[in-house]
C-alpha cells in the first residue's frame, strides 16, 4: 500500500503542461489522486500589462488627497465593495465584491444531481473581485493621481479557482467616473442603494462575461 501511494505521489509531482504558460499554480490539489482544491494565478503577457498601463490611472487636477481619498472610499462603496478600508498616511483604498454567476436554484439542482450520480464536470460558480487604489500628488504638485487594480478570481463548483489582474478599460473608466462624480459633491450612498435592490432582481452574468 505505501508503495502504490509513493508512486502516485511522485505521478502526481511530474512536470505541469502549462508549465511554460503564464499561469503559476499557487495551490495545488494533486492530479493522480485529488486531495484539495487547485488555485491558480494567472500572469499578464507584456502586451497585457501594457493595456493595464494605460487604463490604471487618472489625475483629478482640482482634488487634494484627503478629498480624492473619500471619494475612492465612496467610489468602491457604490460599486458594491464590502467592506472598504482606507489608510490616510498612505492614500490606499481597498475592498472586495462578491458575486454569484448562477442561480440558487442551479445550484441545488447541481448538488443534487451530484449527490446521486457522481462526478459532474466543474463549472464557474462565484466570483470575487478586489480593489487596490492608491491616491498620490501630481509630479507638478497640482491635483492627485489615482490608480486602481482590481483582480478577479473566479472559482468552480470543485472549490478551483483562477486569478487574473482586471484589464478590461470599461472597470476602470467606470471607477473613475464614479469617482469624479464623488468629487463633485454627490451623495453615491443612494447609487449604491438603487444597485443593490437592482443586482437583487436582476440575472446573474454569465460565465462567459466576466472580466478580462
Amino acid at each position: 500500500m505505501a508503495a502504490v501511494v509513493a508512486a502516485l505521489l511522485l505521478l502526481g509531482a511530474c512536470a505541469d503542461p502549462n508549465a511554460d504558460s503564464n499561469e503559476r499554480v499557487t495551490g495545488s490539489g494533486g492530479k493522480a489522486v485529488r486531495y484539495s482544491s487547485r488555485q491558480v494565478t494567472v500572469d499578464l503577457t507584456a502586451e497585457e500589462h501594457s493595456t493595464l498601463e494605460k487604463v490604471r490611472d487618472h489625475t483629478y487636477p482640482n482634488a487634494t488627497g484627503p478629498q480624492a481619498l473619500h471619494a475612492v472610499v465612496a467610489a468602491l462603496e457604490a460599486d458594491g465593495y464590502a467592506p472598504v478600508t482606507s489608510e490616510a498616511d498612505t492614500g490606499i483604498a481597498q475592498g472586495g465584491h462578491g458575486e454569484t454567476l448562477v442561480p440558487k436554484w442551479r445550484e441545488v439542482l447541481r448538488g443534487v444531481v451530484k449527490a446521486k450520480f457522481g462526478f459532474l464536470p466543474a463549472k464557474p460558480d462565484h466570483q470575487y473581485t478586489t480593489a487596490l487604489v492608491s491616491v498620490r500628488a501630481t509630479e507638478h504638485g497640482h491635483g492627485v493621481v489615482v490608480r486602481a487594480r482590481f483582480d478577479n478570481t473566479v472559482y468552480d463548483t470543485n472549490g478551483d479557482s483562477q486569478t487574473k489582474t482586471v484589464i478590461k478599460p470599461d472597470a476602470y473608466d467606470d471607477f473613475f467616473a464614479l469617482t469624479a462624480r464623488a468629487l463633485s459633491g454627490e451623495n453615491l450612498a443612494n447609487l449604491n442603494a438603487t444597485a443593490s435592490a437592482s443586482a437583487a432582481t436582476a440575472a446573474p452574468h454569465s460565465p462567459a462575461a466576466l472580466p478580462q
